[in-house]
């Protein structure tokens, strides 16, 4: 089992600050807070998880996050990354002798400010990639691992995959590459480390393509 299992009241009580928040922001923050708006956003998001994890545990085991494994989580996150990266770049380059352009699959639309695309790296490459983990890894894969690993990974993913406008093979096949490390490694730091290069790779090959 990658982590211990997450008590209801954890779960309930996360559900519901990230489903309270973002159906505010929606109703009346979307498109007028902007990027610094949405990183507040997050960064309150995670420190309500936290805190509510570190409220009922007093420590943050429950989710697989302590000193003892910020090196490790790091190590292991980019070995990770770099495998995933060699697979990726087999498909491309398949897809490329087959006379598709994989770039244009993978493009994310950037602001063309750069002081917009700095925030948009930050956000969407750091913060963001930190609070999504802590919640569809920690909280919801390990409440729903008492079931199983198969059904864990396949709700965790799900969910994910919907909470993302337009979903796509990218967040399904993210999703799945974040729950599989995380039950494999037993370290929430894995995926943050996965996603959060994942993000930023995305986002660095938009700007060169």
């Amino acid at each position: 089992m990658a982590t211990k299992n997450i008590e209801l009241k954890i779960f309930l009580l996360s559900c519901l600050w990230v489903t309270a928040m973002e159906t505010a922001w929606i109703q009346f923050m979307a498109g007028k807070a902007g990027l610094v708006g949405l990183g507040l956003l997050r960064l309150l998001q995670l420190i309500l998880i936290l805190g509510t994890v570190y409220f009922f545990d007093r420590d943050f085991e429950s989710i697989a996050l302590s000193s003892r494994k910020i090196i490790p989580g790091f190590k292991k996150g980019f070995l990770w990354s770099f495998a995933f990266g060699m697979i990726a770049g087999i498909l491309f380059f398949i897809l490329f002798l087959n006379g598709m352009n994989p770039f244009k699959l993978l493009h994310v639309r950037l602001p063309q400010d750069t002081t917009q695309k700095i925030l948009f790296f930050l956000v969407g490459g750091l913060i963001a990639p930190v609070t999504e983990e802590t919640f569809f890894r920690g909280i919801l894969y390990g409440f729903f691992r008492k079931w199983g690993s198969v059904f864990a990974i396949s709700i965790s993913t799900l969910i994910f995959a919907l909470a993302h406008p337009g979903v796509s093979y990218v967040q399904i096949t993210g999703g799945i590459v974040f729950a599989i490390s995380y039950e494999k490694e037993k370290n929430l730091l894995v995926p943050i480390t996965i996603h959060t290069l994942g993000n930023l790779s995305l986002f660095s090959l938009s700007v060169l393509t």
